[in-house]
């Protein structure tokens, strides 16, 4: 087998293969081949995997670092990345107006969507999400640009280009056939790409800006081309009561989406705070997923989602950042407040049982590839995987990290440390396979057929080389680690 496609690391790698289980595979080695997880051996079989592999060396991880899976964002709004953290004073329907219509309206400025996507995707891998589920914008061409960028700079993903055809601005709007030629162009774009990392999604905003004809029309485009499908779903009482008035003959927004065509079991639907148990049973039927986003529910709901409620029923459910309703872009942060989620749950005696860091990191891993329908590909550490990872020290060494670890601790509890007190900083490597190319000379032009990332001062960076590094824009070589001896 050859070694240029071929590595292997040995430590500690932690998983959640189900829901509340997190199993830590203690001095194991890993070794991916072609970005794909080959084997899985214990430690004592080390000279026989090098034997087995023809590899040089194994690379072993420092005691104070392991493996994690990449994480994986079901809803991120990728023109809003750019206010994140403001416009927080004012309810959905009217944030909507005042600050979301007009930036996503600036990125038909495409040098200004290609600097901000570019910033997006960086801190994104940054924070250790390997995989993003984006919303783009009403135009076309920015989110060709969006593609483009994610594609450059090696995220998984998949993304949408918006569609609205009523109640939305008169300089953001589209009449329907245009935005139904505009949305297949996207998904033809996306897929004539024949990257293995990015795929197409249709994606009606939600209920009140898209018509029937709109809706009807991208559930065929959907179907057709085998795409996934995202929106909105009874998110808050102003966008329910929106759609009652304007929908009187549907029982709920879950009905609406069903007459439409749009529940399939590739639709991921954001939100549903105010689902109905019924609800959740008719889109667990379709294998429809819930995106949690415990953060911008905070902000703009009007109810808690109930996670282990919905489990139960049978839904898939993701976690979600929601950038730019939610103010942060780090997955970490929405584990966290998955947590508190449960915790103001069964404070209000709304629910019995809580989650804790375990069920939040299945969640961001396991519960977001389900989502995605990626749970073939990406979520845990198994053979025949793809390797999407984050490399984590925990021993940073003073306040160069963003907690403290003390003599006694044991892996297990420094590890729920990083959960509940980690940080960008704790991320010192970000790994994001890539398939194989579909052209002989394409596969050349990349050997191996995988790309890592690496730790600059402030940010992740990926490339396969220090000269690609620079061609990015990256810093200069006094200013960026080499994140392994990958060639």
């Amino acid at each position: 087998m050859a070694a240029d496609v071929t590595h292997a690391f040995r430590g500690t790698f932690y998983h959640t293969p189900s829901y509340g289980r997190l199993d830590a595979l203690r001095d194991v080695v890993v070794v991916i081949q072609d970005g794909s997880i080959a084997r899985i051996a214990e430690g004592s079989e080390e000279a026989a995997v090098r034997d087995e592999y023809g590899l040089a060396e194994v690379r072993q991880l420092e005691a104070s670092q392991y493996f994690v899976p990449g994480f994986i964002d079901t809803h991120v709004h990728a023109p809003q990345y750019h206010y994140t953290g403001t416009g927080t004073d004012v309810p959905l329907m009217e944030w909507l107006r005042k600050y979301t219509f007009p930036a996503e309206t600036s990125f038909q400025d495409l040098d200004a969507a290609r600097q901000r996507y570019s910033l997006l995707v960086k801190r994104f891998l940054a924070n250790g999400t390997t995989t993003a589920m984006y919303y783009g914008s009403l135009h076309l061409q920015p989110n060709l640009v969006l593609v483009d960028s994610i594609e450059r700079l090696g995220q998984r993903a998949v993304v949408g280009k918006v569609n609205m055809d009523r109640h939305s601005p008169d300089d953001y709007i589209e009449n329907t056939s245009d935005g139904l030629r505009d949305a297949e162009a996207f998904v033809t774009y996306t897929l004539d790409k024949k990257c293995s990392r990015i795929q197409p999604c249709i994606t009606p905003r939600f209920i009140p800006t898209c018509t029937p004809e709109l809706m009807k029309g991208l559930a065929a485009i959907a179907s057709k081309y085998g795409c996934h499908i995202q929106s909105h779903i009874s998110e808050c009482c102003g966008e329910v009561n929106c759609v009652r008035e304007m929908h009187p003959d549907y029982a709920s927004d879950a009905a609406v989406f069903e007459e439409m065509g749009l529940l399939t079991s590739r639709t991921v639907m954001a939100h549903g705070t105010l689902l109905s148990d019924e609800d959740i049973r008719h889109l667990a039927r379709r294998g429809t997923a819930v995106s949690h986003c415990p953060l911008s529910n905070f902000i703009f709901g009007d109810a808690f989602f109930k996670v282990n409620h919905a489990l139960s029923l049978g839904l898939k459910v993701g976690l979600g950042t929601d950038v730019a309703g939610g103010i942060s872009p780090s997955m970490l942060s929405a584990q966290r407040m998955a947590v508190v989620n449960s915790r103001c749950l069964r404070a209000h005696k709304l629910a019995k049982d809580v989650i804790t860091f375990k069920e939040a990191l299945w969640l961001a891993t396991v519960g977001g590839a389900q989502a995605l329908d990626m749970s073939d590909r990406v979520g845990t550490f198994e053979v025949g995987k793809e390797f999407d990872a984050l490399l984590v020290d925990t021993n940073l060494g003073g306040t160069s990290g963003p907690f403290d670890v003390f003599p006694g601790e044991d892996d297990d509890q420094r590890f729920e440390k990083f959960i509940n007190l980690g940080d960008d900083r704790n991320l010192i490597e970000v790994y994001v396979q890539v398939g194989p190319s579909s052209s002989a000379s394409d596969r050349t032009s990349r050997t191996p057929p995988w790309r890592f990332s690496v730790r600059g001062s402030d940010y992740a960076v990926v490339g396969t080389d220090m000269q690609t590094l620079l061609s990015l824009g990256y810093p200069s070589p006094n200013r960026v680690k080499q994140a392994c001896t990958c060639p």
